[in-house]
Order: C-alpha cells, then sequence, then structure tokens
C-alpha cells in the first residue's frame, strides 16, 4: 500500500475474517493462532482447521492449505478485488463497527527448544517406556521386523495419569522440561504428559535425532474421527499451563547418502516403506500441507531426485492429488532436482502396503507384473484427453476388464451439471450407445452424468471398465 496507509500485513486478520463472517473458536480468541472454521473446504462439526495468525495477520487452512493475507482473504470471499478489498477492510462504508476496546492478548506461546535439547529429553523418555503386546503385533503385521522395531524405539505412551506424572517427574529431575513439547505442569505445579494414549513414532532428522513424537491414536479409527489426518497427533502441550506446541517436523529414514529420495505422507508409512525396500531413503512429511522445512531437508540431503509416492486413492481423492501437485511445486523450486511420480496398482493404497505385498510375493516365488492390454490403452487415451493435467501412469500399473455392474453396487458422487444428464437421457431414449463408463475400486470416475441418465431411464445395470482385484490375493 502507498500514500501512508497501512500495508497488507497490518490489516488485523480476525477483523477480516469477522467481516466475512467466518466462524472462530472462542476459547482461542486473544491467543497468537486463532481456530476458524474454514470457509473454503467446510470444517465438519468440532473441526477448525482454519488457523488465523494475528502476529503475522495471515491465514492457513491445515486440511485445504488455503492461506494468504488479510486482503486475498476479504477478496476471496466477497469476490473483489485485492484493491477493494483492501479499501473495504481500512474503513469502508461497507463493513459493519467493531468493538473498539481491543482484546486482551495472551502472552506469547513457548517455542520448543533446540534439536539436541529434545533429542535428549524424548530418547530417555522412550527407554524408560515399554511397547504393549498389541502394538508390537501391529507392527509386525506392517511387515517390520523385531530388530527394526528395537532400532526404530517405538513405544506406548500410558493412558493412566499416575504413571504419566511419575515418568515426567523423574524426566525433571535431570532436564529442564519446559520448552519440549507433550510436557506441562498440572494445577499442582506437576510436570506430566499430555496427550490420549496410543503407538508413540520418533520423527527424526536427517542424521538421526528424534526433534519430536507423533501419537498413533488408540481406540479411534479415521471414520469416528472425520478421517485419517487426526488418527496421527504430534505430542504437544500447546495451551497448557508451562507446555509447548510442537512444529511440523520433516522425518528422515533410511540411506541418507542415496541421491534418490522418495517422499510420502506419515512417518510410520516411511518406516515401513523404508524397511521394505532394503534401507531406501524416504522424506516424509506429516500431512500433504506440512510443508515448512521440506525445501532445506531436501537441499541437506543433497538428492537429485524425488519420487512423489502419494497414496493411489489420489485417484479419487481430490484432496491427496491437489496437495501433492502443492509439494511438486515446493520441490520444483530447487534447482537440479527431478521430480518423478511413483504409481502402483490402485487396489492397494499406500506405498508401505505395497511394498509389503511385493515383498510377500517374492517370498512365495511370484512376481507382481503389470498387464496391459487394449483396455488399459483405451482408458489411458480417454484419461489424457479428458484430464491432461492429471497423472496417468496408474492406468498401467493394474489390470482392466469390462464387465456388466448392477448401478446400485456403485459409488456415484454428483452430477454436477443436471442439464448434461438430462441430454444423455434424451439421447439414450433415441437409441444413442455410450461407452463404457470407468470406475476404480467401485467408485465412478468417468460417466457420472451418463449413470445419471441410466438411473433416470430405469435401467439396473450398466457397462463398466473396471480395474481387477488384486490378483495376488494370496500374497495380500
Amino acid at each position: 500500500m502507498t500514500n501512508g496507509r497501512a500495508g497488507y500485513e497490518d490489516l488485523p486478520i480476525v477483523d477480516a475474517a469477522r467481516r466475512c463472517g467466518i466462524v472462530l473458536k472462542s476459547n482461542t480468541l486473544g491467543r497468537d493462532e486463532v481456530e476458524a472454521k474454514c470457509p473454503f473446504c467446510g470444517d465438519k462439526p468440532g473441526r477448525w482447521h482454519l488457523f488465523l495468525n494475528t502476529v503475522r495477520n495471515q491465514y492457513k487452512c491445515w486440511l485445504c492449505g488455503a492461506g494468504g493475507n488479510s486482503v486475498s482473504l476479504y477478496a476471496r470471499l466477497n469476490s473483489v478485488s485485492y484493491a477493494e478489498a483492501a479499501q473495504d477492510l481500512l474503513g469502508g462504508s461497507k463493513l459493519y463497527q467493531l468493538p473498539s476496546e481491543p482484546q486482551r492478548r495472551a502472552p506469547p506461546e513457548r517455542e520448543p527448544k533446540p534439536l539436541a535439547e529434545r533429542h535428549g529429553v524424548y530418547h530417555e523418555m522412550l527407554e524408560h517406556l515399554a511397547l504393549s503386546g498389541r502394538h508390537l503385533s501391529e507392527l509386525r503385521g506392517r511387515g517390520l521386523s523385531d530388530e527394526r522395531i528395537r532400532k526404530n524405539m517405538y513405544r506406548t505412551l500410558p493412558k493412566d495419569e499416575a504413571a504419566r506424572r511419575f515418568l515426567a517427574g523423574m524426566l525433571a529431575d535431570f532436564h529442564d522440561l519446559s520448552g519440549i513439547p507433550g510436557f506441562y505442569t498440572d494445577n499442582r505445579g506437576r510436570w506430566t504428559i499430555a496427550g490420549k494414549g496410543g503407538l508413540l513414532i520418533p520423527v527424526r532428522s536427517m542424521n538421526g535425532y528424534i526433534q519430536g513424537l507423533q501419537v498413533r491414536l488408540d481406540g479411534e479409527s479415521p471414520e469416528q474421527d472425520g478421517g485419517k489426518e487426526r488418527r496421527y497427533r504430534w505430542l504437544s502441550s500447546r495451551y497448557y499451563a508451562n507446555g509447548t506446541k510442537s512444529g511440523t517436523w520433516i522425518h528422515v529414514a533410511g540411506d541418507v547418502s542415496s541421491k534418490t529420495a522418495c517422499l510420502t505422507e506419515g512417518p510410520l508409512k516411511g518406516d515401513v516403506a523404508s524397511f521394505h525396500d532394503g534401507g531406501a531413503l524416504f522424506i516424509c512429511v506429516a500431512g500433504v500441507n506440512a510443508t515448512d522445512g521440506l525445501r532445506e531437508v531436501i537441499q541437506a540431503l543433497g538428492v537429485n531426485e524425488v519420487l512423489l509416492a502419494a497414496d493411489m486413492d489420489k485417484v479419487t481423492n481430490a484432496q491427496v492429488r491437489i496437495g501433492f501437485e502443492n509439494i511438486a511445486g515446493v520441490i520444483s523450486k530447487l534447482r537440479g532436482v527431478r521430480i518423478r511420480p511413483l504409481n502402483w496398482n490402485v487396489c492397494i493404497k499406500g506405498i508401505d502396503d505395497y511394498y509389503l505385498v511385493r515383498r510377500k510375493a517374492y517370498e512365495k516365488g511370484k512376481t507382481m507384473r503389470i498387464n496391459d492390454n487394449a483396455i488399459t490403452s483405451y482408458i489411458q487415451a480417454l484419461w489424457e484427453k479428458e484430464y491432461p493435467k492429471q497423472d496417468a501412469g496408474w492406468i498401467g500399473s493394474c489390470e482392466w476388464e469390462e464387465a456388466v455392474r448392477p448401478l446400485c453396487e456403485l459409488s456415484i458422487f454428483g452430477p454436477e451439471d443436471l442439464e448434461k444428464a438430462k441430454r444423455y437421457k434424451v439421447m439414450m431414449e433415441n437409441g444413442a450407445a455410450f461407452p463404457p463408463v470407468i470406475v476404480v475400486n467401485g467408485t465412478v470416475i468417468d460417466g457420472l452424468h451418463r449413470c445419471h441418465a441410466y438411473a433416470e431411464a430405469g435401467r439396473e445395470h450398466v457397462r463398466v471398465y473396471q480395474n481387477k482385484p488384486l490378483v495376488l490375493r494370496d500374497a495380500a
């Protein structure tokens, strides 16, 4: 801004959010970061993924990745230019008045201590904890050896408050726990540990130091807790007395001398995949939008190629696909680093699952093969025509068949254009023939309007091109 007016960074972000009608979480008002409902991706009840940073006057949604400053937020939600948004926020007549009395600010949040101090506390903490039989069985089920489980120092975080307080008190005799995420003092001034019970996963730097701890929660399925992003949580004591927030650390596993790194979402997934791939180098983000520090890690490792290993539900999950496209955008700014998507059979979701199935197949003397055929070629050509900006490599990573399926068995989302569906219905009634719809794991990804027309016309079955179930059922 010019002419003596305040810059964009001086326009209060909470003020802008209020004027846009954004729902704010009342008990976070006055903090450096105010939590709110994201107006772009639509938070579910009880979810607050939009964070308003009142120091930098910026916003970011940790679910959909939307971000910017006060002016861009107001402009986007009101469909006006940045100049118009700035004028309105600077006192235009269109704005309603806010209380003139400034809100009381909470004290600044405590920043985490340096890596060496965090590592010292976390390492000693894990040495005093055990791994439950249940968690040991789950890790073995992922294909990890007992030796690798021991080396990675997975542990069980107890649910019992007395056990947590005893452990924290013992650590406090030798360490200053202020500034260590996860530790705080209770109402009697005693150190204890925050969070719910679950599997503790050390998140390590490229030098093997423990930067922080993730907790894979016990007893909460993704459906019960709103999705995968809430199954794993950082061990953090933010907003507790003498507590400390956690960072969104980048986890590194495997051979750090490798010039090729595989990038995936989730530290535990990276640990498992690296183990199955003979110690391959894995860089693991905590979420598709948690990219702070990613470029620095890649530069420090000195890799010249990054393989993007998104879960294969990217085929039908726009959030995953867009998230990894954003990650590719971050990496593309690094000179001399190639980026390549990694794809496998879409019937297998994660890279850790794929490596486990592949290893078991090899142990049985079988080979994971990619079988090409005319249907594959047809679908790939169609996909590249309809979706030129989306990767088509997954099509060649699975076997396809033509079949007739009951319409009621298919998952169909949409369509967006009902008029188009009506036109298809008229064409169908006039004898027009349509190509098969394309189905991935029971979900229609091409042919939504045709399916709607079929249903309106009373058709019970539809011809489809679909990916076949995984052939190696005994291996899986």
